[in-house]
């Protein structure tokens, strides 16, 4: 195997860490807003989940050169990571807004919007998590290489 990483590697971890940081602020500010919205403990989930998955988002651009994949599938695993944090968050922060709670039971219980709004954040919410299985699969596959290959890691 070759110890080289893609190219792409050094931009693929920079645009990581932006996106993380991006999402981890949105969440600080959302944390201000909880009480303004109609399902404020969908807020407060809204508001915890851009946090932590932005931090997640820069964790994944720090370990970003131990992941050993092909470029299609680190591509793959960019993407889906980041689209995945994101559509989370906008499906959370759309249920506090519009006071939709089917998919989450807890954050949600007590609140039902109309069946329009209802499907769009279950599809989104739904369509996240896939995207989120993708990339976290990926991602231990191309840990899983690393930590169990015989060379020596990229410095």
């Amino acid at each position: 195997m070759n110890n080289q990483l893609p190219s792409h590697s050094d931009q693929q971890t920079k645009q990581l860490l932006f996106w993380g940081m991006l999402l981890f602020f949105f969440g600080l500010i959302q944390g201000g807003l909880i009480q303004s919205v109609a399902n404020p403990r969908m807020a407060l989930a809204a508001h915890l989940t851009a946090v932590q998955t932005g931090m997640a988002l820069m964790i994944f651009g720090l370990l970003w050169r131990y992941v050993r994949l092909s470029a299609g599938q680190l591509k793959v695993a960019l993407l889906t990571g980041i689209a995945s944090m994101y559509l989370i968050w906008i499906a959370l922060t759309y249920a506090s807004l519009v006071g939709a709670g089917g998919a989450t039971p807890i954050a949600g219980a007590g609140f039902q919007a109309n069946a329009f709004q209802e499907t769009v954040f279950e599809v989104v919410i739904a369509l996240g998590s896939v995207f989120g299985l993708v990339s976290g699969l990926l991602l231990v596959l191309g840990l899983g290489r690393t930590a169990f290959s015989a060379e020596r890691p990229v410095a």
